[in-house]
């Protein structure tokens, strides 16, 4: 191992301690609130809770990534504390604030921001995909495609998705876009569309609007099923 990766690993060890650099600087504060709670001084007592509690939250959103935030977490703990539990003046106070909160920035200004973390794909994924593939599909393929796009954002609006409406649906979508997916190729090389082609896309557009009635009709005689179960209870209960 070279000395160029030993001080990186110690570099990296150290940023990784600045929150505890923070944490004890702040460690004082708690002798200094068992004092203030002998004591009996409410303003001392918290001054000093408040500038524990921000200090930690600041600490949090540091390690968040939220370099900005916790700066501005840290310095009113700074400034708080200073201006309730030590008697410092408010211009002490704001300056003391200022630069702690100043102090931090420059602590984590090398801190990569937090990443969130990328929504999990659902099953209807693929599907959209696919039909965003074919948004500059042959104008005569627009009908089925509209009733697709359709019946996905029906599919989109149940809890369960794809995966509650079964495997006729996914056989479904898969059937349909498979058959768009060939034609669209077909007619980009050039063919010559047989006269049978419309009257295949009218009928692929119905078929998707069929399936859209037959959901919501599972949908409404699932309401009412629920309605007729919690009826019954609050009848039993008393309750109605």
């Amino acid at each position: 191992m070279t000395e160029q990766d030993l001080l990186g690993r110690l570099a990296l060890r150290l940023r990784r301690l600045r929150g505890t650099l923070l944490v004890l600087l702040a460690s004082p504060l708690l002798p200094a609130l068992f004092l203030a709670l002998f004591g009996g001084a409410q303003r001392p007592i918290l001054g000093l809770l408040l500038g524990l509690g921000l200090t930690v939250l600041g600490v949090l959103r540091l390690r968040r990534g939220r370099i900005r935030q916790g700066a501005i977490l840290v310095g009113l703990a700074t400034g708080l504390a200073a201006a309730m539990a030590t008697g410092v003046a408010p211009l002490g106070a704001v300056v003391f604030a200022l630069m702690a909160g100043f102090g931090t920035i420059l602590l984590y200004a090398d801190a990569p921001p937090a990443e969130e973390p990328p929504a999990a794909p659902d099953a209807l994924t693929p599907a959209r995909n696919r039909l965003a593939a074919l948004e500059r599909a042959d104008p005569r393929l627009r009908p089925a495609l509209l009733a697709l796009r359709e019946l996905v954002a029906d599919l989109t609006l149940r809890t369960d998705g794809v995966a509650g409406a079964g495997h006729e649906a996914r056989r479904f979508l898969n059937l349909q876009l498979d058959g768009l997916e060939r034609i669209e190729s077909r007619l980009r090389l050039g063919a010559e569309p047989p006269h049978g082609l419309m009257p295949l896309v009218t009928e692929m557009a119905r078929g998707s609007q069929a399936l859209r009635q037959r959901l919501r009709h599972e949908e409404k005689e699932a309401l009412e099923i629920q309605v007729k179960v919690l009826a019954d209870r609050l009848r039993e209960e008393g309750y109605a």
